[in-house]
């Protein structure tokens, strides 16, 4: 009776050579950029065929978008984001959503070995793939500030304030992460233990909290329309 030869070693090796192919644009994006990195020296690299690239990602396009959304994916997935859940306060919803967010910005990506010059060069030159990365890794993380926003500006909430307010706590966040350099210089490192990184996300969040205050109770100041003004007529005498 004959025996089907086993199909299994190689399906392995297809996994093996794709994680390799994976790892070793990776690395090339990350040090290069997109435009710079050459196909062929991804495939030496990883010790594969030139047509590798096309036979398991389609093109180069298709590699650098799996590199980079993967990259991020690693580092928010390892916790899930915090959201607005029942009977939870704005303050301590945004507390949450700031800490985590710089776990992932000060400490994750700080430590991951390519995520932050992946992302550097993707911002520099963005490129298609930055729009995956928003809509499967990003997205939530900015949806779930969204409605702790909505939810601490309560009736004062609506589209437009809603958004200036998440930008302002989302890139004051950034700006820690982008200039740690300048910040250093300052005399002001940015924070590399987590129990740094909850005081400055405790200063974040009551900075920011009292200033959604301030909108709350005058919400009219904050419209970008151009106020109608009253000129005074001059008295006839």
């Amino acid at each position: 009776m004959s025996t089907m030869p086993s199909r299994q070693p190689k399906r392995k090796d297809a996994i093996r050579t794709r994680a390799a192919l994976l790892a070793a644009a990776t690395e090339c994006f990350a040090r290069q950029g997109y435009e710079a990195t050459n196909i062929r020296a991804v495939c030496a690299k990883a010790g594969a065929n030139l047509g590798a690239v096309s036979h398991y990602f389609g093109n180069k396009e298709r590699l650098y978008r799996e590199a980079l959304v993967l990259a991020h994916r690693e580092l928010v997935a390892r916790e899930p984001v915090p959201q607005m859940g029942a009977g939870d306060s704005p303050r301590r919803a945004l507390r949450n959503w700031v800490r985590y967010l710089l776990r992932i910005f000060l400490l994750r990506r700080a430590a991951h070995p390519y995520a932050g010059r992946l992302i550097a060069w993707e911002l520099r030159d963005p490129t298609p793939a930055l729009d995956d990365l928003i809509a499967e890794v990003l997205g939530p993380v900015r949806q779930a500030l969204n409605q702790i926003v909505a939810a601490a500006l309560g009736d004062a909430d609506e589209p437009e304030l809603r958004a200036r307010c998440a930008n302002f706590v989302h890139g004051i966040c950034v700006f820690h992460d982008q200039n740690r350099e300048l910040l250093q210089r300052f005399g002001h490192p940015v924070p590399d233990r987590e129990e740094e990184l909850v005081v400055l996300a405790d200063t974040i969040v009551e900075f920011a909290m009292a200033g959604i205050k301030r909108l709350r109770t005058q919400p009219s100041a904050t419209s970008p329309r151009r106020r109608k003004t009253t000129r005074s007529r001059p008295s006839r005498g």
